[in-house]
């Protein structure tokens, strides 16, 4: 934080040291909204043959898993699917039995995942 505004030591002993009930609330709040907000950023970033690691999801084994995005599918949930490459179509083969044919496979195309729990990797492009 700069402009004269409160440092993040300053913020974090303000939480630690004096916020009651009624601030930690408005404080809970407020990062929810801003975390929302960055969803939102985030999940714009996610277009069609951009390489991303899935995050935030249940199962967990999801999360962590990295592919390529196929196809966007708009609805109420915006919704990917991400083929994964041959690394994270492997792990996923080995984590659950519902995958386990996917053993040996190079890729899986994995659908119906949240544009809002893809991360899209800027180094890779």
């Amino acid at each position: 934080m700069t402009d004269g505004a409160a440092t993040m030591a300053e913020v974090i002993g303000f939480v630690l040291e004096r916020a009651d009930e009624s601030d930690l609330d408005r404080i809970i709040d407020a990062v929810k909204k801003r975390r929302g907000l960055l969803r939102d950023k985030a999940a714009a970033d996610v277009k069609e043959g951009k390489p991303v690691t899935l995050y935030g999801l249940k199962p967990a084994y999801l999360n962590g898993l990295t592919g390529i995005v196929k196809s966007i599918e708009p609805g109420r949930t915006t919704r990917a699917v991400v083929r994964l490459d041959r690394q994270s179509t492997m792990a996923l083969a080995y984590s659950s039995d519902k995958y386990a044919s996917l053993s040996g496979r190079d890729s899986y195309d994995l659908k119906g995942i949240p544009v809002t729990c893809c991360r899209v990797d800027p180094s890779i492009d």
